[in-house]
């Protein structure tokens, strides 16, 4: 069972570019964090299977696209859009909701947490020492 995390939606208020543009955003906000996805970048996730950049939305006297955040990718199935953050954090939603949102059919779409990823470690070279002491067998003449 996917625990819920939060919710995406096209953006409703205007958010500046680095120049001072408006931009085209999916909004996605999860725990309390409001982070974005440029429509353009999505767009080319989807439909090329390149990775799109999340942004923190930033506030000063307007709101504007702040640092890179993470990156989002379609998942391997083809069914949803997982999210990952630099921090560690991985969350998903089904494209099923998100063409939806995308086409204006829908308001929201749900966003749900993914389990941290395991890091693996490769095999390597590994010398007898890092097993234990290295005894020796010194003969007495």
């Amino acid at each position: 069972m996917m625990k819920n995390a939060g919710y995406v939606q096209l953006n409703r208020r205007p958010v500046l570019s680095e120049e001072g543009a408006p931009l085209e955003l999916l909004e996605l906000h999860v725990f309390g964090v409001r982070l974005c996805i440029r429509i353009g970048e999505l767009r080319q996730a989807l439909y090329h299977g390149s990775a799109a950049g999340v942004e923190r939305i930033q506030w000063n006297w307007m709101a504007y696209v702040g640092s890179r955040a993470g990156i989002a990718q379609v998942s391997k199935s083809g069914r949803a859009l997982n999210i990952e953050l630099f921090n560690g954090e991985r969350f998903t939603l089904a494209l099923d909701s998100l063409q939806a949102v995308l086409s204006c059919r829908e308001k929201f779409a749900t966003v749900a947490v993914l389990p941290p990823k395991i890091v693996v470690n490769g095999s390597r070279d590994r010398r007898l020492t890092e097993y234990g002491p290295v005894q020796t067998c010194l003969g007495t003449a």
